[in-house]
């Protein structure tokens, strides 16, 4: 949770000009693409953070090794929760190859989340490859979005798929179970 003296600092960092900060790697703050803002104190704001990659690439680079890691440390005192994971690309390259490289970068921060100890029944994959990229495609746009929630499966799955993912995949007792709404990778809006 941001103190008061981190927002007073950022309002008077926006007040004589300064950029707002990002948010960083602790797993508190909103996604890394819009500046730090205080609550509205009307609704609950589930943690997010954006993981970004490298042009046509899928590894976790040492900063999101670190977000992950703080996601690890939410979890470890929320066991309702269950974390998602929406692997996204930008709008360069061909559809199909897109939607390959956003289940690789979703792959990617699920078998480290694993590794490190997170039961994959707590974890849910939306793929969105390009859907919902810009038109030009832009770094910011090659991510992996990274939220938890204490929403059951079924609304998770139904959400993301309402949101043009083109597949969600969960496990169930071990088992990997999958769910499609026959979207095929959509042209950027």
């Amino acid at each position: 949770m941001r103190s008061a003296v981190h927002i007073a600092l950022a309002a008077a960092a926006t007040v004589i000009g300064i950029a707002p900060a990002l948010a960083g790697p602790d797993f508190v703050a909103d996604d890394r693409v819009h500046p730090l803002a205080a609550s509205d104190v009307r609704s609950v704001l589930e943690p997010t953070d954006e993981l970004l990659f490298a042009l046509d690439d899928a590894v976790l680079d040492e900063t999101a090794m670190l977000q992950l890691a703080a996601v690890v440390r939410w979890l470890d005192g929320r066991p309702d929760d269950r974390v998602v994971i929406e692997g996204r690309t930008d709008s360069s390259g061909p559809a199909d190859h897109n939607a390959e490289l956003a289940v690789r970068r979703a792959d990617a921060v699920r078998n480290h989340l694993i590794g490190r100890g997170v039961d994959p029944d707590r974890i849910v994959v939306a793929v969105y490859g390009e859907n919902g990229a810009r038109r030009r495609p832009e770094a910011h746009d090659r991510r992996a979005v990274v939220y938890t929630t204490k929403a059951p499966i079924a609304e998770l799955v139904s959400t993301e798929l309402d949101n043009a993912a083109i597949e969600v995949v969960w496990t169930h007792l071990g088992t990997r179970l999958r769910e499609t709404r026959g979207i095929t990778p959509l042209a950027t809006r």
